[in-house]
């Protein structure tokens, strides 16, 4: 059983839960007035002033002219200027003789007479590609092509592997000029 004070705590609570749902309307936050203050006074007033715009009309002589009329024309100097850019840079470019590019070395050894065979071997076969011998004390290497791009190096390596199939493809400086002679296709090539 509980107690007649805790009787008449329960019956407060529920009576206070019944008055306050059966409530009108909260007064937090929401009011029937509304805020109404003139704030015109402290504005900034602007005035828009139409911009005036003239209607273009061609000036008519009144007098005719008496100098001849004269075309005028570009001025040079930006073409003069041009040119001569141009002609520095072209004359860059021909002064440019070698580029990074790829040869294929064919052989590397201490024999002369092998060097020597490798290298008639590529002007027989291949009379397009030219050869290079080199000699570091006791090692003979011999190297053909002269080759801009590493496709094309692989194309004609592929056709040098049956007979020296130790042969690999290196980064060398070439001539610009020599690996645009170069222009039969390896796979059109057959000896």
């Amino acid at each position: 059983m509980l107690s007649p004070t805790s009787v008449r705590i329960l019956l407060l609570g529920t009576l206070a839960a019944i008055l306050s749902s059966c409530g009108g309307k909260s007064l937090i936050g929401k009011s029937k007035s509304t805020y109404r203050e003139d704030l015109s006074k402290v504005r900034p007033r602007y005035t828009y002033v139409e911009p005036v715009t003239e209607k273009y009309t061609p000036a008519q002589p009144s007098q005719p002219s008496r100098k001849p009329a004269v075309k005028e024309e570009p001025p040079l100097h930006v073409n003069k200027r041009l040119e001569a850019i141009l002609d520095t840079i072209a004359e860059q470019n021909r002064a440019i003789r070698y580029v990074n590019g790829y040869r294929i070395q064919i052989y590397v050894g201490n024999v002369r007479q092998e060097a020597d065979a490798a290298k008639s071997f590529t002007y027989q076969t291949f009379p397009e590609l030219n050869a290079y011998m080199s000699y570091s004390q006791p090692t003979y290497r011999v190297k053909v092509g002269d080759f801009m791009y590493r496709a094309d190096a692989e194309q004609y390596l592929e056709l040098v592997r049956p007979q020296y199939s130790t042969a690999i493809i290196l980064s060398d400086r070439v001539e610009i000029k020599r690996s645009l002679d170069v222009k039969v296709s390896a796979e059109t090539k057959k000896y």
